[in-house]
């Protein structure tokens, strides 16, 4: 299989393969006489894992560890499942902060609304944004005393 092949197979650039291939997460590939690379099922299943691991949150440099562990006949179940762990520990951070996000956001527009101003000048508008900004103030802002 040629690179162009394995690229649009696994859903990547031939840029990202040579870059992988320079990281050393893939191995260098054969080369026909013609010099165009030859890749087997095994750099498919390789680059599928890399993208997969990377679609769950795996930094490249986490992905080349665990190939490193892999390639010397070792099994990096412990490590995958300390990095799965930690990954899912800043998923949930974020979470939260977006939740929190979306409370402060939900009652901005909220007290926007009340102000039953359609037409706010800037001025008038960065007011609200920067006295919504506050986390603390979203409870008391009162918009009419803005306007």
């Amino acid at each position: 299989m040629l690179i162009g092949e394995i690229a649009k197979r696994c859903g990547v650039s031939i840029q990202a393969i040579r870059f992988y291939e320079r990281q050393g997460l893939l191995r260098a590939s054969e080369r026909k006489p013609s010099g165009y690379r030859v890749y087997t099922g095994i750099e498919v299943r390789r680059l599928s894992f890399i993208k997969r691991a990377q679609a769950l949150g795996f930094t490249l440099k986490e992905v080349a560890e665990v190939l490193r562990i892999r390639d010397r006949g070792n099994c990096p179940c412990n490590e995958v499942t300390g990095l799965a762990n930690k990954h899912l520990q800043s998923v949930k951070a974020q979470i939260r902060k977006l939740q929190r996000f979306e409370a402060e956001l939900d009652m901005a527009i909220k007290q926007w609304r009340l102000s039953r101003n359609d037409r706010l000048t800037g001025g008038e508008f960065c007011a609200l944004i920067e006295r919504a900004g506050k986390p603390s103030n979203l409870k008391r802002i009162r918009l009419d005393s803005v306007l």
